[in-house]
This record gives C-alpha cells, sequence and structure tokens, in this order.
C-alpha cells in the first residue's frame, strides 16, 4: 500500500476511489491506512497543539503543555482507540444502512470509513480544522451511498442519524442535571 497516494486519490477523487475500492480482500490494508491516519494526526496534533493543549488543561501558555513525553503518549493512543472506534462505528453504520436496504457488508463498511480517515491529516489544524471534518462526512455519506447501494439521501441518514442521536442524548443529559441541580436548590 501506498499511503500517500492512496491519501491523494481519496482526497482529490473520492468518487472515483470508493468505486475502484475493492469491498473484500480483508481487513489488513484499510486498517492499515487507518492507523497511519491516527497516528499523523496524534503526531501533528501533540507537536503543533501542545499550547492549546496545555491551556486546556491549566497548564498555561507557554508553560509548554502537559510534556513531550504526555503529549507522545496521546500520539500513540490515538491509532488504538481510533481502530477501535472505526470497527465500533462499522457495526453501527453498518445495521442502520441494513435497515435503510443498503446491500453492502460489514467489511466494506470497514474499509469505507478507513479510508475516510484521510481527512486527519488536515483536520489536527487548528481553527479551520472543523473544515476538513465536514468533508470526513461528506466522505462517509459518499462511501456508504457506493459501497451499500443506496441513495444520496439514504446514505446521509445513515451518516447523521447517529449523530443526531448522541447530541440528542448529551441534551437530555444536561436537562436532567440542570432540573436536578435547580430542583435542589428551590
Amino acid at each position: 500500500m501506498d499511503y500517500i497516494e492512496t491519501w491523494k486519490e481519496v482526497i482529490q477523487r473520492p468518487s472515483n476511489f470508493y468505486r475502484k475500492m475493492p469491498v473484500t480482500g480483508g481487513y489488513a490494508e484499510p486498517l492499515t491506512f487507518a492507523a497511519i491516519s491516527y497516528l499523523i494526526y496524534g503526531l501533528l496534533s501533540a507537536l503543533f497543539n501542545r499550547e492549546m493543549i496545555g491551556d486546556m488543561y491549566g497548564y498555561g501558555i507557554g508553560s509548554g503543555g502537559p510534556g513531550l513525553f504526555n503529549s507522545l503518549i496521546i500520539a500513540i493512543t490515538f491509532p488504538i482507540t481510533g481502530i477501535i472506534s472505526v470497527l465500533v462505528g462499522a457495526a453501527i453504520l453498518y445495521i442502520i444502512y441494513k435497515v435503510l436496504g443498503g446491500k453492502g457488508s460489514y467489511e466494506g463498511t470497514v474499509r469505507f470509513i478507513c479510508y475516510a480517515t484521510a481527512v486527519m491529516l488536515l483536520s489536527w489544524i487548528p481553527f479551520i480544522g472543523w473544515v476538513f471534518g465536514f468533508y470526513g462526512l461528506y466522505l462517509y455519506i459518499l462511501g456508504g451511498m457506493i459501497v451499500h447501494d443506496v441513495s444520496m439521501v439514504k446514505s446521509a441518514i445513515a451518516v447523521l442519524l447517529p449523530l443526531v442521536l448522541i447530541i440528542l442524548l448529551a441534551v437530555a443529559v444536561a436537562v436532567f442535571v440542570l432540573s436536578s441541580t435547580f430542583s435542589t436548590l428551590v
């Protein structure tokens, strides 16, 4: 696998990439791609955002953040937690796509999610990284549409439904906590 060429293809021509991407053939190559993406993301985040991380945890600007050792530990754990999230996320999306009439396999779902991690090489950039996060959502929607042979609308529903449910759950928990807090004060 040529990581750089694959990365360029995913970022620049995702439709062509996903149409040519085999949906079978094992997990090793796509998971390796994702692990490299997560590792690079973790390293870049740790090296270039140390000041911001330090400020978030109360170390203050100019203190050097939580230290190079801690930053490297964070960078090393990103690939491990990233691969776990890919596998769990693929299971959730696979089920949703099946409910929506998708024809793809779990392996195909893992593959398109792994290659969508290409955006992580750009999403670590402070203040503009969120733009690439939206491009990552597009890659998920496009990959799911092609792998599961569903419409763009169904693919968008499959990708966005878990996000909406998480937001609704967070709001419900916040309302519960706030109402509990205020009821004890009154």
